[in-house]
């Protein structure tokens, strides 16, 4: 961890980003190599089928297996570039705790988000017919979250914090993170996923210094929006609608109850609560009751891996 950094979390301190001159350019260019690299995986899992050929059922394992890949090449980038383990994207036991913990806190924050517009009759929710849930999680709570996070979190976040401070790498890469979603929605979208989504992910991954939480965040986010609260999907459990003729700002409009004006202020409240987490020792608190259920080691290659780095370092 850099002595700079009072968050837990690792931000390089070697090879590539060693201190020096033209720490800041030298970070910047790393940074854009590594998120053009995780752009290219993304693209091919969009694709590869049709460009080789392939049949449509094998969307299903290369959709699961490329952003497995990603996770490796960025860990034998970071090995050889940056002279040390990438422990970030290692897959700990632990990371189960991490993942659920995460994917609990979005399914929070949405069903509050979504509970507040129903409860002064700004969405109209009804029982619907839950459909195609696989292929929901999957092919956009998985896919999204483990390359949109490795490329914003491990990547931009990680990286920028260390040219230029963890304040700053987590306010600038929230604020790339909300500008690749106007792709699909407004500057108001934009401004929403920076503050509700982009903080609170990237704040998770600064208090814990892996990515898992970050991740299962990501995933419980996406997964309740779309197939459980049924916004912007007709096969979910529930089917939630906006109601017609008012206000976007008060609805978040087509994008989705995220980017309403409810969805600040619970995204406002979840930041804050993270913070307050983190400086009452809560965060301490979860380490070690998770390191009494599970090792904290990684898996048994990846310690040979780490004592091999190591002694190469």
């Amino acid at each position: 961890m850099n002595r700079n950094n009072s968050w837990p979390f690792e931000t390089g301190s070697s090879g590539v980003l060693a201190s020096g001159r033209w720490l800041w350019l030298r970070a910047i260019l790393w940074a854009l190599l590594l998120s053009s690299g995780t752009m290219v995986i993304f693209l091919a899992t969009q694709f590869l089928a049709p460009w080789l050929h392939l049949p449509p059922s094998s969307n299903y394992p290369i959709v699961l297996l490329l952003p497995v890949v990603a996770f490796v090449l960025y860990a034998f980038t970071v090995h050889k570039a940056e002279q040390r383990v990438a422990t970030e994207v290692l897959p700990f036991f632990r990371m189960l705790g991490d993942l659920i913990v995460g994917a609990v806190f979005g399914f929070c924050m949405l069903s509050a988000m979504l509970a507040s517009l129903w409860a002064v009759r700004l969405y109209h929710v009804e029982w619907h017919r839950w459909r195609h849930a696989f292929e929901a999680f999957l092919f956009n709570s998985y896919l999204s979250a483990m390359l949109e996070e490795l490329m914003f979190r491990a990547i931009l976040l990680r990286i920028l914090a260390r040219a230029f401070g963890a304040r700053w790498g987590l306010a600038l890469s929230s604020i790339l993170f909300g500008l690749a979603h106007l792709t699909h929605g407004t500057w108001l979208a934009a401004l929403g996923i920076t503050i509700n989504a982009g903080l609170t992910m990237g704040l998770f991954y600064m208090a814990t210094g892996r990515l898992w939480m970050s991740v299962g965040l990501h995933i419980g986010w996406d997964f309740t929006e779309g197939s459980i609260l049924g916004v912007n999907n007709p096969d979910g459990l529930l089917r939630s609608i906006p109601i017609t003729g008012r206000s976007d700002i008060l609805t978040g409009g087509s994008f989705g109850p995220d980017v309403s004006v409810f969805a600040y202020i619970i995204g406002i409240i979840a930041v804050a609560t993270i913070l307050y987490a983190r400086e009452k020792g809560w965060f301490n608190l979860y380490e070690g009751y998770f390191g009494t259920l599970l090792p904290t080691k990684p898996l048994a290659p990846l310690r040979r891996l780490r004592r091999k780095a190591s002694h190469a370092i």
